[in-house]
């Protein structure tokens, strides 16, 4: 039985039984992060894959390793990822035999509301006009997931792709812009930025973000790059940990979180990383480890992409093809699976979660 010769019941029952498959695979390597170092391989893949949601990170990575360990690929990493139809508007074709990685995509309708002078809402059913006196809105609404299928670059032959721009940095170098756009970003939240002195007048710490008095301070006596890192590092604490729910936090997470940030945006400009350490993750995860680590994931993952995507300087593309956008226009094509209808998937299928730097 082929997917059009199936019923609408069974086309639903089928798609559902795929993205709980999917579901219990994140589930399963979710629950395995117990320590730093499992902390740190995940932000490894996260930040090479940093386009994609958290979760479709994961199952790619997951994924094309198990590829890799069977042979059908022979690069370890995913690197470009591309549905089937943008490969072949990219000049590529997938080669025969090779299996796509399955990713969830959300499913959202339109939904149409209306609010009167008292400011009370209401939803509107299918074919409801509004009342008079009140103001109709819609708003996309996420109705479920649904299974995508994509191919790593390695699983495909054809046109040569470009390479991304990558800053060549020297031992203590930040790239050039970036620690500035990180800097806006904060000024322009209503914190002021200063620099300290030294570790001592900080108290033992790199940077210091107060949220009473809206300021961070930054030591001034440490290298470029490490100056910028800590900047990254404060802003994450910035947009995750002003209001709720990130202010309510624990400092552990907290920490993580922030910390984590610096990893992915650090690694998606080429600079080193090696100087980053996590907490046992058991410690901040508590008595529920796949739901607190799923949504630490999404908010990470948002926070990360935010200051990316303010950054001016060359860094990865995040597993996304380089003139994909282009390619696409030239093509005509209408089904593209890599742009911003997974890279923005934040509501994960574990828990739902409340990212505040997404907007």
């Amino acid at each position: 039985m082929t997917w059009r010769t199936m019923s609408k019941e069974e086309q639903r029952a089928t798609m559902a039984a795929k993205v709980a498959a999917a579901q219990a695979i994140l589930e399963a390597e979710i629950v395995k992060l117990h320590s730093g170092e499992d902390w740190l391989n995940y932000l490894d893949f996260a930040a090479k894959l940093h386009a994609y949601s958290p979760n479709n990170a994961q199952l790619i990575t997951l994924q094309h390793a198990k590829a890799f360990e069977e042979g059908r690929v022979e690069d370890p990493s995913p690197g470009f990822v591309a549905g089937f139809n943008t490969w072949r508007a990219l000049g590529r074709q997938v080669e025969k035999g090779q299996r796509g990685y399955a990713i969830l995509a959300p499913v959202r309708y339109t939904q149409r509301s209306v609010a009167n002078r008292d400011g009370v809402v209401r939803v509107l059913r299918p074919g409801e006009a509004p009342d008079p006196g009140e103001t109709e809105q819609t708003q996309q609404v996420l109705g479920g997931f649904k299974v995508e299928y994509v191919f790593s670059q390695s699983q495909t032959t054809g046109v040569a792709l470009p390479e991304p721009p990558m800053p060549k940095l020297l031992e203590g170098e930040a790239p050039s812009g970036l620690g500035e756009a990180v800097m806006t970003l904060v000024t322009e939240r209503g914190f002021t930025v200063e620099t300290a002195a030294s570790l001592t007048e900080l108290k033992g710490a790199n940077g210091v973000t107060d949220f009473m008095a809206r300021s961070v301070r930054i030591r001034e006596d440490m290298d470029d790059a490490a100056m910028v890192k800590t900047m990254i590092h404060e802003a994450a604490h910035v947009l995750l940990h002003e209001t709720a729910p990130g202010s309510l936090l624990d400092r552990p997470r907290q920490e993580v979180e922030a910390e984590s940030v610096a990893f992915i945006v650090a690694a998606a400009h080429g600079m080193s990383s090696g100087d980053y350490s996590f907490p046992y993750v058991a410690a901040w995860a508590g008595p529920d480890p796949a739901k607190v680590i799923a949504q630490t994931q999404a908010r990470v993952s948002q926070a990360a992409k935010v200051i990316l995507g303010a950054s001016p300087a060359p860094h990865t593309t995040g597993g996304k093809v380089p003139g994909i956008e282009l390619a696409l226009a030239r093509a005509g094509s209408e089904r593209n699976v890599d742009l911003s209808r997974l890279e923005q998937t934040d509501i994960g299928p574990i828990g739902e979660t409340d990212v505040a730097a997404s907007q």
